[in-house]
Order: structure tokens, then sequence, then C-alpha cells
């Protein structure tokens, strides 16, 4: 085992291939893993720990852990920053911890942990992460322009999709899901929504109009779960329609004489539709339907 302790400046510490204690003591430290079961300690200043040239994904998890895809397991400690392996599907994996919420938004590079046990919210950041597992509790989780699959497990959570074609699982609790966002609106994307159990919210539009309108089938949400009691919000000013299929019903925006698919959602239980062509005013529920 390899213990490696840093200067009082900025230092850039490298471990070996064994179990080792990497120190960085005082300055901006950058801190370079490798294999092993390796302890990872920042000090003072703001220090990153960089798993960028590992080749493997990796797995940030509750208490300062990370696993290495078989290459070993770190612990971290007073660490601002964590870099991920480029190019791999990282993820941030809270599904363990008992009391703590997140709040991530992968876009900024940022994790804020709430309700710490005798820490309050500590926020770090998070760079080369694709992927969420949220907490048991209430969490509010963004993807950014990659394909993310964001996962709420429990509680009432938000998720985000953003840019990208993403997966989003509610899980247990009442969850409100938005695979594009307000950034991309679901251009050229196709997100795969899943509310999981309770009654969820599942997000097509907002004020300014409808979700995944590049035309035709090049985007759209797949809900797969829609059942009795969950809600989908549609936007405002358009016109729309619902058409049932084997697996449960579509829905088309109606433009320039032309039905444009938004949703291809699968039910759980016979639903009734709407007949022929709708709109909705902010806030009036319909059918299953929500106006923004």
């Amino acid at each position: 085992m390899a213990r490696v302790i840093g200067t009082n400046g900025s230092d850039r510490i490298f471990g070996s291939r064994f179990n080792d204690s990497l120190i960085g003591l005082n300055g901006n430290d950058i801190l370079t893993g490798s294999v092993g079961n390796d302890e990872m300690l920042g000090g003072t200043g703001f220090d990153r720990v960089d798993y960028s040239r590992m080749g493997r994904a990796m797995t940030l998890l509750p208490g300062g852990f990370v696993s290495k895809s078989g290459l070993g397991v770190d612990r971290l400690n007073s660490v601002e920053q964590v870099v991920g392996a480029a190019g791999f599907a990282n993820t941030i994996d809270g599904a363990s911890g008992s009391t703590a919420s997140f709040d991530v938004n992968l876009g900024a590079n940022r994790l804020t942990v709430n309700n710490v046990p005798f820490l309050g919210t500590l926020t770090f950041s998070v760079v080369n992460f694709v992927n969420v597992r949220g907490t048991q509790t209430s969490d509010r989780i963004i993807g950014n322009n990659g394909a993310n699959f964001l996962d709420g497990q429990g509680g009432n959570d938000v998720l985000i999709g953003g840019g990208g074609s993403d997966r989003l699982v509610g899980g247990n609790g009442v969850d409100i899901l938005n695979g594009a966002g307000a950034g991309s609106r679901g251009f050229r994307e196709v997100d795969i929504l899943a509310g999981g159990t309770s009654q969820d919210g599942f997000i097509l539009g907002d004020r300014a109009g409808s979700y995944y309108r590049a035309g035709g089938f090049t985007d759209y949400a797949l809900i797969t779960d829609f059942t009795q009691g969950d809600l989908i919000q549609l936007g405002a000013g358009e016109v729309y329609q619902t058409r049932r299929d084997s697996a449960g019903f579509d829905v088309f925006v109606l433009r320039n004489g032309g039905a444009d698919l938004i949703a291809d959602v699968r039910t759980t239980s016979f639903l009734p539709l709407p007949g022929g062509a709708f709109r909705l005013a902010s806030g009036q529920v319909f059918a299953g339907f929500i106006g923004a």
C-alpha cells in the first residue's frame, strides 16, 4: 500500500495499481485514481478526483464511495469535484441511502445532497456522468444533452431528461416525468417514460406549446405505463387528437393539415379518450389530460 502526501501547494498526486492513500493537504489538488481500493483525502481547497482515464464506467455511491467496475472501490473525503471515466456511462447512485435526497443537474455538472446526517447539505461538481439513480426520498434530477437514464427510486420525484433520447423511471411515489424540458423541447428525441406506482404526471408541452414538434415519427415520447389517475400535460395553443391502437393510444398535434405524433402511450387499463380534435385551457383537466 502506498501513502502519498502532497505539499501545502496545489499538487497532482498519482496512485499505484495497489491499495493507496492519496492525501492532498492544502491547495487545489488533483488526485488521480487507479486500480485498487484507494482512499482519496483532498484536504483544504478545491480538490478533484480524476478518473477520466480509467477506461471503465464509475459509480458514485452514498458515503463518498466510488465503484470502479471491478477495479476496486475508493473512499472520497474532502473532495469537491469527481471526474468520471471519459466516454463511459458513469452513474450517480443514491438508491442505498436512507435519509438524504438529491438535487442533480447533469447539464450544470452539479450534485447537491440534502439531509446528509451530521453535515446537512453538500454540493459537488460531477463531470462525465450521464445516469442517475435517485434516493428513497423526493429528488429533483435533470439530465444533459446525452442519452440519460434517470431513475427516481422512492419518493415524489421530478425527472427532466433535457436534450438527447432519454429513459426516465419514476419508481415509487407521485412523480413528474419530463423527457424533453423547455430547452430542447424534444427536438428529434425519442424519450421513454415509465411512471411506476402511484399517480404520475407526464409533461409533453408547456405554455409555449407542444414538445416533440420536429415532424412525423422522428421525435415523440413513449409512455409505457399510463393508468387511471395519471395525467399528461399538453402544451398551450395547440389542437390535439388521440387515436387508439392495440397497446393504448397515440397523441397527435394537428397543424397545417397534418397530424404530428408527439406520444405513443401504452396503457394498463381501458381509459376514456377525447372524441375528435380538442384544445385545453391552462389548468383544464379532460380525459387524463391537463392544459399547461
